[in-house]
């Protein structure tokens, strides 16, 4: 020590400065920063992205240790890496910076990349070192929420569930490929109660199918002590009825009775399987559960046609639910039925029972064919029985509706008080479309009225055929009495033209201010007079709605004054919140006399979007039925500008012989002037086409003129021109030296080829660097010759096309140099592709030896459609789906191929003797198969070879018998489908 103080006295003072200098030096930096961070505040969130990416990461590791160190008190309760894109090395240095203590990443959410690979065995260190923690009674994370939705955990899931923490509260594991094997070791860790604080679990689009289901759910029923689980959310499991079954015998075991959410959504549990979860339900294992979600779940439907409402009577008519809050009964056909109609003299006699005394008040049932007891929408209304029900979700489309008959009983009840607490009503559409019957509609208007739906907040309903005028206005006034004035959404759709004195009633509510909590307002409407339209767009404007973020109309009038009433509503100064408009609109005088069309209010409302009369306003939608009014609008958005943060979406469609020529032409004049740097995206679609070829070549220079600055352009589609539009279109486009920095989508489809010139103008365009963020291209090729071909597959073959992930193409001839293209290295981040049109032979092996070429690695979805392949094409494509060539392919499409017994037997053959790639969905669709491809098949799923594999559908194979069916859906009932299915 006195050695030291020697040489410290003895130092140069010189040294002695220098030393002084740097440790000031260093203390002023360190003072700096902290002073830079205290006033700059990151959030959690912010963090996250910084250490996300590669530019960010050294200044989240800084802050981290900021806060690691206590210099910095900045929040960080969430560490979110669903965007994590760095190597495990940066992974695992991000994850021994975090601090610790209470309040420190209670909720971690992991993206694909840091569950896979190098990076997983990173995260399951984590997560031991919390578990290790946690059991030496210093947790050095108290982590309560995991995230690992999307994460495709399917065969690596197993390792990480023995390793989560006690803490744990919250775990998402929705949409992750859990399969039964996986979900078992999830099963094990219930089994030993090694999350006894897990309040929440999401399993939700995981294909587990029944027996996965059965292994949760048997862990759930045999764990040593009760579970405090309040939340499980099982949608599209493919649970079906035997795995709800399962569910249900768990729940009786009433080791989950502090369940309040159950999610059972679109999984096919059909009669057989609400049968038994009705029964747990009347058994009392779910006393505390406030929501449950049954959605599109076929509750009423049997095969061919028949119908079995008892399971659902049954459920409806419990008294075991009464802390029930949400019930989401959408998209089943449960009340589409008119009770009288169905029972006849039977339905008459219950109903008069009812009237005599029915203990339950649960409105009269009828009786279907076969027996089945029909049941009365009333019954979700009686008084009692579901006294805390908030939202009620009944909507859907068809055949999800309910009839006049049935809207009239539960209305009914609903204006004797049947659901006090109700706060958000979706209902369906329905009636007859021959006969409408008005009184569903006038019972909701009276039960708006009595004073029983005082608390709702949100209500939406579909349109209805039986929703005649008069009903409708009787429904618009009953809203304006101010019965309802806690409505913050509002979502109405009219079927029929009588809808004036509607309007009016609800422009009087307005600005009345009888509707003045209203947050979200869309109304949609067929032909109606301007001056009703105008008047509920005055009222708007007088400060009846203060509160008003989203407004969406949709209305067809002669003229434009209801445009006018719009435009004036809007630049009242009352709409202070506005933050997104929706316009779908066709105004205007068609025929004679069109060239005294003024247009005024067009010009308006153009004006008011462009000169920041609302500089709340976001986002704007508007579709518009291209006429003389477009240029009016045009002309009013001319008279200043539309740039972000306002968004403008066009959406222009036409349906005529007029010429468009004059609307588009005005378009591209505004465009070229600077005047529409906001719009976000443009889609045109004009049967028959009527712009001319010069009014298409305008158009695509404005778009990427240099003065245009369209810098906020994310999508344009063309859609149903002929050759010379589309050619036009891209040499107009490519002619303009503006750049299209932020297009990521671009179609030119359901018409005509784009032609040799579109093609070369279109690799002009991609080559040139123009469209660095092109994410989604959609053209046909067909017929664009050597010429065309070469150029598209040099735009293919460019360095400025790694953007893109998704190619559709419809392509005869000269496969040869698309497939070199394919080949290029420059596509190895493609992740779909679809090609039609493919005829010859020739055609179909020149294309799989670009496929093949290994250089499409990152291709997810690989779909061929209007192909003609054959037993020989199938035998080429087998070739190619290895994993070796396509390693990430999970989606494979070639229905309506022609593909045949002969192919599907190469396929097999191949897989059965090679690694296939890692696919999760086959479609067979329409491919003329037969019952001779059964035992490959079953050899095929019966070998493990496809482990991933959820789905294989044969739908529109006719010459499939019964038998051969039976035998396919009986081995494999998890996977195989018969019915029309979208992968």
């Amino acid at each position: 020590m006195s050695q030291i103080i020697d040489s410290s006295q003895n130092s140069p003072p010189a040294a002695d400065n220098l030393q002084m200098t740097g440790t000031t030096s260093l203390h002023m930096t360190d003072n700096v920063l902290c002073s830079l961070i205290e006033h700059a505040r990151p959030t959690a969130e912010e963090i996250s992205e910084l250490a996300s990416g590669r530019k960010g990461f050294g200044l989240a590791l800084i802050l981290l240790g900021f806060i690691r160190t206590g210099r910095s008190l900045l929040p960080l309760a969430t560490l979110d890496l669903s965007g994590f894109a760095l190597s495990a090395r940066k992974l695992k240095l991000l994850l021994s910076s975090l601090p610790s203590g209470p309040g420190v990443v209670e909720t971690l959410r992991c993206g694909p990349h840091v569950c896979k690979d190098a990076c997983l065995p990173v995260l399951l260190d984590f997560l031991h070192r919390l578990k290790a923690g946690g059991a030496r009674g210093a947790p050095f994370i108290s982590l309560k929420t995991l995230n690992l939705a999307k994460c495709d955990l399917g065969a690596t899931i197993n390792p990480i569930f023995p390793l989560l923490p006690p803490s744990l509260e919250h775990l998402d594991l929705s949409g992750g490929r859990l399969r039964r094997v996986s979900v078992e070791g999830l099963a094990s860790v219930f089994s030993f109660g090694w999350l006894p604080n897990l309040l929440s679990l999401d399993l939700s689009d995981n294909p587990l199918g029944p027996s996965g289901l059965r292994a949760l759910v048997k862990a759930l029923s045999s764990c040593p002590q009760s579970l405090s689980l309040q939340s499980l959310k099982l949608a599209r499991t493919k649970a079906k009825a035997e795995g709800v079954e399962a569910l249900a015998e768990a729940l009786k075991a009433k080791k989950t009775t502090s369940l309040q959410t159950l999610d059972l959504a679109e999984n096919e549990m059909r009669p057989a399987g609400l049968k038994h979860l009705a029964s747990a339900v009347n058994a009392e294992a779910v006393p505390h559960l406030k929501v449950l979600v049954l959605k599109k779940n076929e509750l009423a439907d049997l095969p061919h046609h028949e119908i079995d409402y008892a399971p659902i009577s049954e459920l409806l008519t419990t008294n075991a639910l009464k802390e029930l809050e949400e019930f989401d009964l959408s998209n089943n056909a449960l009340f589409d039925e008119g009770v009288d109609e169905i029972g006849g003299e039977d339905a008459d006699e219950d109903t008069d029972a009812d009237e005599n005394g029915d203990e339950d008040g649960g409105g009269s049932e009828g009786q279907a064919e076969g027996g089945s007891i029909v049941p009365s929408a009333a019954t979700l209304a009686v008084p009692g029985r579901f006294p805390k029900v908030r939202r009620l979700d009944l909507g859907g489309r068809y055949p999800a509706v309910v009839s006049s008959e049935q809207l009239a009983a539960f209305a009914t009840s609903l204006g004797v008080g049947g659901l006090p607490s109700l706060q958000e009503l979706v209902l369906p559409g329905g009636g007859s479309y021959g006969s409408p019957n008005p009184q569903g509609g006038v019972a909701f208007a009276n039960a708006l009225t009595s004073g029983h739906l005082s608390q709702l907040r949100c209500l939406k309903l579909q349109s209805r055929s039986d929703m005649t005028g008069e009903a409708f206005a009787g429904l618009c006034r009953s809203l304006a009495r101010g019965k309802v004035s806690l409505l913050q959404s509002l979502d109405l759709d009219m079927y029929d033209d009588d809808a004036e004195e509607g309007v009016v009633a609800l422009a009087e509510g307005i600005q009345g201010q009888r509707l003045s909590s209203l947050e979200s307002f869309r109304l949609s409407l067929p032909n109606v007079k301007g001056f009703a339209v105008s008047g509920l767009g005055l009222a708007f404007g007088c400060g009846g709605c203060p509160g008003l973020q989203k407004l969406d109309l949709k209305w067809s009038e002669e003229g434009d004054e209801g445009v006018r009433g719009l435009a004036e509503g809007l630049v009242g100064g009352r709409l202070s919140c506005l933050r997104d408009l929706s316009l779908t609109l066709d105004c205007g005088v068609e025929g004679e006399g069109e060239t005294e069309w003024a247009g005024e209010g067009c010009i308006a409302l153009g004006e008011v979007l462009s000169t920041g009369k609302l500089p709340s306003l976001r986002t704007v939608r508007m579709d518009w039925l291209c006429s003389q009014s477009f240029p009016s609008l045009c002309e009013g958005l001319s008279r200043g500008r539309v740039d972000p943060p306002l968004l403008l979406d066009i959406n222009l469609e036409g349906e005529n012989f007029h010429s468009a020529d004059a609307p588009v032409t005005r378009f591209a004049e505004v465009i070229r002037a600077g005047k529409l740097s906001g719009l976000r995206s443009f889609k045109y679609q004009w049967y028959p086409p009527m712009l001319s070829r010069e009014g298409w070549r305008m158009f695509g220079e404005a778009l990427s003129h240099a003065d245009a600055l369209l810098n906020s352009l994310e999508e344009v589609h063309i859609l149903s021109q002929t050759q010379e539009a589309n050619a036009a279109f891209f040499e107009g486009l490519s002619r303009g030296t503006g750049r299209l920095l932020a297009l990521h989508t671009l179609h030119c489809v359901y018409g005509s080829t784009i032609g040799t010139e579109g093609a070369q103008s279109l690799s002009a365009l991609v080559t040139g660097g123009r469209v660095p963020s092109l994410k989604d291209l959609k053209v046909k090729l067909g017929g664009i010759g050597q010429e065309g071909m070469q150029a598209f597959a040099a735009a293919l073959g460019s360095p400025h096309v790694s953007a893109l992930r998704r190619l559709d193409v419809f392509i005869w001839r000269e496969v040869g140099m698309f497939s070199v293209a394919l080949s290029s290295g420059h596509l190895r981040r493609l992740e779909e592709l679809q090609v039609r049109g493919l005829r010859l032979i020739e055609e179909i092996h020149a294309l799989c030896v670009g496929l093949g070429s290994g250089k499409l690695s990152s291709l997810r979805t690989l779909h061929f459609c209007d192909c003609s392949f054959g037993g020989e094409g199938g035998r080429a494509l087998s070739e190619l789906l290895v994993a070796e060539k396509l390693p990430s392919l999970r989606i494979l499409e070639v229905g309506f191929t022609g593909l045949g017994d002969e192919g599907v037997r190469a396929l097999v053959e191949v897989w059965m003797t090679r690694d296939p790639p890692p696919l999760q969905h086959l479609n067979f669709q329409q491919n003329q198969l037969t019952g001779a491809i059964v035992n490959p098949v079953l050899r095929l799923l019966g070998s493990q070879q496809l482990p991933a594999l959820e789905t294989l559908s044969l739908f529109g194979n006719g010459r499939i018998d019964e038998r051969s069916r039976q035998s396919l859906f009986g081995t494999f009932p998890e996977v195989v489908k018969f019915d029309y299915s979208v992968l």
